[in-house]
Formats: C-alpha cells, sequence, structure tokens
C-alpha cells in the first residue's frame, strides 16, 4: 500500500450508458422507499425517473437544489442504511445503486459546460445578518438554505481549510478534496461568505459580532477533540486520538512520519478510516481491535468491507488494559482482556490509535449556552438556552453521520429563518 492508494477515491463510476441503464431497472414504486428513507428529503424515485428519461440536467438541478452538499453525500452516505436500505424491500433481487447515479450526476455537473442555475433567493428578506460558527456539513447546509430565503450569511471557520470533519476527517479516497471544493463553490454562488482562521470567542466575540448587525446566530462546531482512554501507560509517545491522527494525515496527503505497526481501538466508521489510512500511509502492520462481537460494531458494512479488502484483521472482543513502553517513554506494545472470556491478548506496536468517541472543545468561549455532562449543547427546536443562539450538528446529537447532519442543516435553517421572520 502506499500514497496513491490514499488519495484516489474508491468506488464505482458509472458512464452516462450505465447510469441511464441502471436508473432503467427502478421499479417507481408507489411506496417510494429509499425516499423515505432519505434523511436529507432529496427523493431518489424523481431523479431516478428523470436518468431513466435522460433527462440529466433537470436531475443535476433537482439534487443541487435539495442538497447543496450533493457531491459529498453521494460519497460518504452509508447508503444501505438509507436509501438503498429501502430499495431492499422491493421485488428487486439487486437493490438500485441510488449513490453511484447521484454520484454520476455531479461528475456531470463538475466535468461539463452546463452551469447549475442558482437557486431563487428571496430578495424580501435580505437584510438580516446570520453567523455560522463552524463550516461542518450541517453548518454549511444551514448557510445554503438561508442565503436562499434571503439573509446575509457568513460562515466563520477556526481552521485553515473549511469543512470540518469533512476535509480534516473523512480520508480522501472516501472523499476527494475536489468533493467539497466542488460543493463549497456552490454553496459560495449563492451568496454565502467564508471567513478562515477565526476563532469565535478568541479573535471575535458574538457582542462584536451584534454589534455588527448579526439577528442570529449558529454554533455548528462539532465534536473536535478526540478522546483517549485512560488506561495505563496512555501518556506514551505514540498514543494518539483518532481525530489527531486523522487530520495529520489528510492536511499532508498522507505523508507524515510514521512508524512500522499500528493498533486502533474502537469499532465505528472512524476506526474503519483509521485501519485503511494507517495502511495506505505505510504501516508495515495494522489492526483493529474492538470490544464486542463483529456483529455489533457500529460501522458500516461498506467501510468494514473496504477494511478487509486492504487487508486489515479485526480481532473482536477485548477490551484495553495497559499500554506498554520502553525506556524512552515510548509505545512497544498493548495488552487485551478479552470480554467473553479470560484470555489475554499482547500486540506489539509503536502506534496506537484511539477511535473511541469525540467531545465538544470550547464551546464555552463562544457562548455561555447551556449544556449537559457530556458537553452536548441542549436545545429545543435548535435554540439554546440564549435567545439568539442556535445550535445544530453533532454538538446536540452526538457523533452521527454526515449526511444527518446534512439533514439537521436543513431543519435548522428553518427554525433560524422562523426566528428572523418574526423580529
Amino acid at each position: 500500500m502506499n500514497n496513491v492508494g490514499y488519495l484516489t477515491e474508491s468506488g464505482k463510476y458509472f458512464t452516462q450508458e450505465e447510469v441511464i441503464s441502471e436508473a432503467r431497472r427502478c421499479l417507481l414504486c408507489d411506496d417510494e422507499y429509499c425516499s423515505k428513507n432519505c434523511p436529507i428529503d432529496v427523493n431518489p424515485k424523481d431523479i431516478i425517473q428523470l436518468v431513466a428519461n435522460e433527462k440529466i440536467e433537470e436531475a443535476v438541478k433537482i439534487i443541487r437544489e435539495k442538497n447543496p452538499l450533493a457531491a459529498i453525500c453521494a460519497r460518504v452516505c452509508p447508503y444501505e442504511t438509507y436509501c438503498i436500505g429501502g430499495c431492499k424491500n422491493t421485488e428487486l433481487k439487486d437493490p438500485i445503486m441510488i449513490p453511484y447515479i447521484e454520484k454520476f450526476l455531479t461528475e456531470y455537473e463538475r466535468d461539463s459546460n452546463w452551469k447549475n442555475e442558482k437557486s431563487e433567493i428571496n430578495a424580501n428578506l435580505i437584510g438580516r445578518k446570520v453567523a455560522i460558527i463552524g463550516s461542518g456539513p450541517s453548518g454549511l447546509t444551514a448557510a445554503a438554505f438561508l442565503s436562499i430565503k434571503g439573509h446575509s450569511v457568513t460562515v466563520f471557520e477556526a481552521r485553515e481549510q473549511l469543512g470540518g470533519w469533512l476535509s480534516y476527517g473523512i480520508p480522501p479516497h472516501r472523499l476527494p478534496k475536489y468533493a467539497i471544493n466542488q460543493d463549497l463553490r456552490y454553496i459560495e454562488s449563492l451568496g454565502v461568505k467564508f471567513k478562515t482562521n477565526c476563532t469565535v470567542g478568541k479573535d471575535i466575540t458574538l457582542d462584536e459580532l451584534r454589534k455588527d448587525g448579526y439577528d442570529a446566530f449558529l454554533i455548528s462546531s462539532g465534536l473536535n477533540k478526540g478522546r483517549i482512554l485512560n488506561i495505563k501507560g496512555s501518556q506514551y509517545k505514540g498514543v494518539m486520538s483518532a481525530v489527531g491522527f486523522l487530520a495529520d494525515a489528510k492536511s499532508h496527503d498522507g505523508h507524515i512520519n510514521i512508524g512500522k505497526s499500528a493498533v486502533i481501538i474502537g469499532g465505528g466508521d472512524v476506526a474503519m478510516d483509521c485501519g485503511t489510512t494507517a495502511k495506505f500511509i505505510g504501516y508495515d502492520k495494522v489492526r483493529v481491535v474492538v470490544r464486542c462481537s463483529l456483529e455489533e460494531m457500529t460501522a458500516s458494512s461498506k467501510e468494514y468491507n473496504y477494511l478487509k479488502f486492504v487487508n486489515v484483521p479485526v480481532f473482536d472482543h477485548f477490551d484495553s488494559v495497559e499500554i506498554l513502553g520502553n525506556e524512552d517513554n515510548e509505545v512497544k506494545a498493548i495488552k487485551f482482556k478479552g470480554t467473553d472470556d479470560n484470555s489475554d491478548l499482547t500486540i506489539d506496536a509503536d502506534t496506537i490509535i484511539f477511535a473511541v468517541g469525540q467531545m465538544s472543545e470550547g464551546i464555552e468561549n463562544i457562548a455561555p449556552v447551556e449544556v449537559d455532562k457530556k458537553g452536548i449543547v441542549i436545545t429545543n427546536n435548535f435554540k439554546t438556552s440564549i435567545d439568539d443562539i442556535f445550535a445544530t450538528g453533532d454538538i446536540i446529537q452526538g457523533q452521527k453521520t454526515a449526511c444527518y447532519a446534512t439533514s439537521l442543516g436543513k431543519e435548522v435553517a428553518k427554525e433560524i429563518n422562523k426566528y428572523l421572520n418574526n423580529l
């Protein structure tokens, strides 16, 4: 494995002939199982019908208007749970490959001379100013729909790149940079402004923004800090969080200092991403260890199957108990205990990556909104304990998918729009 594999997008691409043929397999069910399962309300049936009738540009227009992050979601959506999960309820032996159809449409938009018409903007509402704090999928989606409603929207991002976890967490073989940039360009075309390298609460405060005329604020800063289990030896050099590891790798296109052997702790999609990333960027040995059974892992089948494809083994039913170090305080091994018996497991490694969840950091610096014991912002219809401040995304729901965060962005935009209309 090498960096070429790390930077090369995995997954199939349809040609126009293939995408039309695939669309024509659809039964166009009256029950619309696929549409009912879509959290973003894209309504795949309508898009498939247009593609089947070779109305490609109309299909692109609909998918773009329904989802400002269309290029991103077509790649990272856990479709076996959503649209394809619904399609499995039909009489078809093989479900329609809806994500590949949607990926084709976004590629058509990018590669052809055809340009998507801007969504109609409601000029009657121009004048209200909204600040979005954080540029993850939920914040970006809210920014797009609020701008369409006629509001003046600025997205404030503390880091250099926009996108949050999309840009700093999901590996490029799953989500290439050009797909992120494609969606960002569309959102910018709606009139949304972006301000990077600006930490709200440090570089500028909400009170200063209020004096500048901002009428509403949306906190969508995400779960930006990775967890590391507090076990013996967790202080050794070579122990890191999944958030730090994936961000470092993606920011440097995989060209980072590595060891020879990595062990990843966790069974979700983030753990799968750590496993494939470690394999691609050059670790000789990569192992994933989980407390539960393989069937109980929260990772999508798509990402787990890809992990197996790159030959990374998963050891199930083992709990980490101690990290062993050498005289230089560097990791040399990790010890596990069986969760369903008294078996022991020790794996030699120089890198331990904890993919065991994330938490928010710095919310209190932005605004004194009410949070629970886990640091999740408490909301009622996205409204926080402070009247003009809303919250969305992972900081109100815990860890979810990018597509689910996108759906929350659509919903919070409606609530903020209602609030602004009532001012």
